[in-house]
């Protein structure tokens, strides 16, 4: 795999991930407000949000990265 196909794959994993996690947003938010601290359904939501977070900031961490300081394949 090339450094242009890496590239690729990066950015359309980062689009898929945004699309995700702007689905968990919409979703999070029409959840009912008494009880959703207590649900186990929502903190399993937040979770997933969460680490679509921590992947996207690791992707991007990654293509900010100088590509003569990356290791070859």
């Amino acid at each position: 795999m090339n450094m242009d196909d890496l590239k690729s794959g990066c950015l359309r994993l980062k689009r898929e991930i945004e699309a995700r996690s702007a689905a968990l947003n919409q979703e999070i938010s029409r959840y009912p407000g008494p009880i959703a601290r207590c649900d186990a359904q929502l903190a399993g939501l937040l979770e997933e949000r969460a680490r679509l977070s921590r992947l996207a900031a690791a992707l991007d961490e990654f293509a900010a990265i100088p590509e003569t300081f990356r290791e070859p394949a």
